[in-house]
């Protein structure tokens, strides 16, 4: 495999926007008329939340955004500041001192974010004193500013590990007077307003990307209280948030306090199929350059269709379905192995693991997919497989919108990890609307779903108005609700169902009450991760636990043969993008 090639194949793998450097992102972000609109969206004042499900280019998009608005600085004077937030539930439940150290964290990266972009812009450099964060940190020099936050961020981060004497040492060498101001959001927000009134700047953009991603409702809730506290006059707040698992607080109120801006690129047919399949298309050409493995793609453009029709509009699953099947010989049957692959090693485990980010609402994520797998899906095939005079074929259905509030949570949940896609109201029996879902494509397809034999001619001949309408009261619905309200949680350890009084789970042994949801993830073996086969072989012998990734650093990683500096970051954010959620 010539250097070239492997170069293709490594931007192929760098499924997620993380893995790619500054540069790359510019070079390689495909826009087409959605994503423009949303990036456009996204550089106007005022606070968006930029909603769409895991894999379906939020990142991509905030960081368009950073860069368009990085272009036009000279111009505009608008500073857009990146700011990611992944790893952040390492620190659940941790305190620096009594001091709640998420929320200082949040300040301290908000705070260090800014003035990395300042450095960036070359509006302050290493030896410049004449700057505001020199005058209010008290700092020797400007040289040393970054390497200031850069420590205090990390001994934040010790602390979720520390004993309670390393405890001790860290709060102390962070010391009392930061964690007071970056704790205040008041000084966080003054300190904004100095920076732009020092610089000119007509205002200050923040694009905040993972805080919301956790599924740790304290955490989630500290962070919108603070987005909207920022939020106002020349700053303006936009963040990255997965639909209907998002906990907002009581104070936030979506419409009122941000406006949504919604991803949904994909349809099944008609125009929208096309400018979907040219945008993944021009993404990987992107991706590829000119060598033998664009040739490979682009001498079968039906198959590549195939798998862009898969994907169901998700760059990431796309990735991982065209990086499979290349390794399969990209063939139509490598493309079927490859979709049974993500299916099994991806889609429907991502979802089972939601048991244990979300142990409050496990018998949701458990009884969800075994309705839509006994229920719905059987019911989608069998109107497939009656005859028709047009020859249509479904993937959607649709139930009424005064559904049970835990059939909804069941259907959020399994919106949230890819598997259901809510397409909006449409007409049903009764003069009634309903919301209708679209079932992930890969998923109808290993369930053979579709009553067409081969693969492209059943994708073609899918209709966006043929669906199987649900009824809420139907006997078998009921009967999955009845299940729910006799199920127990779930064990975070072995998940095995325990009674709600247990204190004890009495398959495994494991202490129910005591393990705490980061605690569960990183003890998680190194295939649980998002990557290639080919790359968890490499890691397991030295890094066989979630655990001893996130804790290692990138020269670490590098220690393993044939990993170098992009693939050691695909699988270091392969980690924490696990942890985060």
């Amino acid at each position: 495999m010539t250097v070239s090639t492997v170069n293709e194949i490594d931007l192929l793998q760098a499924a997620r926007t993380e893995d790619l450097v500054y540069e790359q992102v510019k070079q390689l972000a495909v826009l087409g008329k959605t994503e423009n609109s949303i990036i456009n969206t996204l550089r106007q004042q005022g606070a968006h939340l930029l909603i769409g499900a895991r894999g379906s280019g939020k990142s991509m998009l905030l960081r368009r955004a950073e860069i368009a608005m990085d272009d036009d600085f000279k111009q505009d004077r608008l500073l857009a500041v990146y700011v990611n937030f992944k790893t952040s539930t390492i620190l659940e439940g941790v305190k620096a001192g009594e001091k709640n150290a998420f929320q200082i964290w949040v300040g301290a990266k908000i705070l260090h974010a800014t003035y990395n972009k300042l450095y960036f812009l070359d509006l302050i450099n290493s030896k410049d004193n004449n700057d505001p964060y020199h005058r209010i940190f008290n700092i020797s020099s400007g040289e040393n500013t970054a390497d200031f936050f850069s420590d205090k961020i990390h001994k934040l981060q010790q602390l979720a590990q520390a004993t309670e004497a390393e405890k001790k040492d860290l709060v102390g060498a962070i010391g009392d007077k930061f964690l007071e101001q970056a704790l205040d959001t008041s000084f966080v927000l003054n300190t904004m307003q100095e920076v732009g009134k020092f610089f000119k700047l007509k205002g200050v953009v923040f694009l905040f990307d993972e805080a919301a991603h956790t599924f740790i409702p304290e955490q989630q809730e500290v962070f919108f209280e603070i987005f909207k506290l920022i939020h106002g006059g020349e700053i303006s707040v936009k963040a990255a948030v997965y639909p209907t698992v998002t906990s907002y607080g009581r104070n936030f109120e979506i419409g009122q306090d941000a406006i949504p801006v919604y991803i949904d690129r994909f349809e099944a047919a008609g125009p929208g199929r096309a400018e979907n399949r040219k945008l993944f298309r021009d993404i990987v050409s992107k991706r590829v350059g000119s060598g033998k493995v664009k040739k490979t793609i682009f001498a079968h453009g039906e198959l590549l269709d195939l798998c862009i029709d898969l994907s169901t509009g998700n760059p990431r699953a796309f990735f991982h379905l065209l990086n499979k099947a290349i390794d399969n010989g990209f063939s139509e049957r490598a493309i079927m192995l490859a979709t049974s692959s993500f299916v099994d090693s991806e889609l429907l485990p991502y979802h089972n693991n939601l048991a244990k980010r979300l142990p409050k609402y496990s018998a949701h994520v458990r009884i969800g997919i075994e309705l839509l797998r006994t229920l719905i899906i059987p019911e989608i095939k069998a109107k497939n497989s009656t005859d028709k005079k047009s020859g249509y074929q479904s993937a959607f259905f649709t139930m009424p919108r005064d559904i049970s509030p835990n059939l909804r949570l069941m259907l959020d949940l399994l919106c949230y990890s890819g598997i259901l896609v809510s397409k909006g109201t449409v007409k049903i029996a009764g003069l009634k609307t309903g919301q209708r879902y679209m079932v992930n494509l890969s998923l109808l397809m290993t369930e053979k779903a579709f009553a067409k034999p081969k693969p492209i001619d059943a994708l073609s001949s899918i209709s966006l108005t043929d669906y199987r309408e649900f009824s809420g009261e139907d006997s078998k619905m009921v009967d999955f609700l009845e299940k729910l309200k006799t199920a127990g949680a779930q064990c975070l350890n072995c998940g095995a169902e325990i009674v709600q009084s247990a204190k004890f789970c009495s398959n495994c042994g494991s202490s129910v009450s005591t393990k705490s949801i980061i605690g569960a993830l990183l003890e998680e073996p190194v295939d649980a991760l998002s990557l290639s086969d080919r790359l968890k072989n490499r890691v397991r012998p030295k890094f066989a636990k979630v655990g001893n990734i996130i804790h290692a650093t990138r020269d670490e990683i590098m220690e393993i043969k044939y990993i170098k500096d992009a693939r050691s970051r695909i699988i270091k954010n392969a980690a924490d993008e696990f942890i985060s959620g």
